[in-house]
């Protein structure tokens, strides 16, 4: 059967008329309407009926769209891989990435790779929630979880631990943090949870502890929390990247360093939806960022 065809044909199952897909493509509605018999006749079968409003596949054109749809997107693997082949890579990966975490240091790699490869326009969107990747028009996702989505391909770059910061000069005006319960009477700032208390865990040396704590700031812009905590507004629960730079300058400490608290989520994933034939352009992207993120040396506990 001609790829043309069968192109044609799923472009029509898509657009749900015979009108709306001659607009879509540019051509007539008899066109079309040929396009789709020569189809048929090659396939023996009728792989359309119409109702009232629309038209509906049948049997047989269902099992034809389905195996169209496969065999477009290898077509286009295809080209992808024959276009790289000595070639600069070339196409478009819309990416979205954590607020703090990317202004911080995903935005560098993601112009970093955007010199590397010339040919590769990216779209980035700045933001701590997808909630579903096709409808939001995203290839490529980094989030930072414990649980990625089941409905979605999560490929896991690196461990984030999380630590508890607090300026100097706050702890020099407060009694010594010497034991997790003490930090039930500091100011702390940590991102949201659904009540005004929450429970804070803590291990240290497969020893975990609980604490009840009323948050004195809440948010999920990091940057925000760890201004806060410069400004000595408090103890600070934040991710170990976000401090990383002020533990080495010394204008945050590590409170009870022996100890690891549980955030919202302990590792960094690449997330994409379950495609069998990503193209050429997001593919390198994914191993870009999963060689290149661990490198930077920021989610190290210490």
């Amino acid at each position: 059967m001609d790829l043309h065809l069968i192109q044609s044909f799923v472009e029509i199952v898509d657009a749900g008329t015979l009108a709306e897909a001659g607009r879509r493509r540019g051509v007539t509605r008899s066109q079309v309407s040929r396009q789709l018999g020569q189809l048929e006749e090659q396939a023996g079968a009728q792989l359309l009926r119409r109702t009232t409003r629309r038209l509906e596949t049948t049997e047989a054109g269902q099992t034809l769209y389905e195996h169209g749809v496969r065999m477009l997107q290898e077509a286009v693997a295809a080209q992808a891989e024959i276009d790289s082949l000595g070639k600069t890579l070339r196409g478009h990966v819309r990416v979205s990435v954590p607020t703090g975490l990317g202004d911080a240091y995903i935005a560098p790699l993601l112009l970093d790779f955007a010199a590397l490869h010339p040919g590769i326009s990216l779209r980035v969107f700045f933001a701590n929630r997808v909630t579903n990747l096709i409808a939001d028009e995203i290839d490529v996702a980094l989030r930072v979880t414990s649980n990625p989505p089941l409905d979605v391909v999560a490929r896991e770059v690196c461990a984030t631990p999380w630590r508890l910061l607090a300026s100097p000069s706050y702890l020099a005006s407060i009694a010594p943090i010497e034991a997790p319960a003490d930090l039930a009477h500091c100011h702390f700032l940590c991102p949201p949870y659904s009540s005004r208390r929450f429970r804070l865990v803590i291990e240290r040396a497969g020893v975990r502890e609980t604490i009840d704590i009323a948050p004195h700031l809440q948010s999920e812009h990091f940057r925000f929390l760890l201004r806060a905590a410069q400004g000595g507004h408090g103890v600070g629960l934040l991710p170990a990247y976000a401090g990383w730079e002020d533990v080495r300058a010394g204008t945050l400490v590590p409170v009870l360093p022996e100890w690891a608290p549980e955030g919202l989520g302990h590792h960094l994933y690449i997330i994409t939806t379950p495609n069998l034939h990503p193209s050429m352009a997001t593919r390198a992207l994914i191993a870009y960022l999963r060689e290149e993120i661990p490198k930077l040396g920021v989610f190290a506990e210490g």
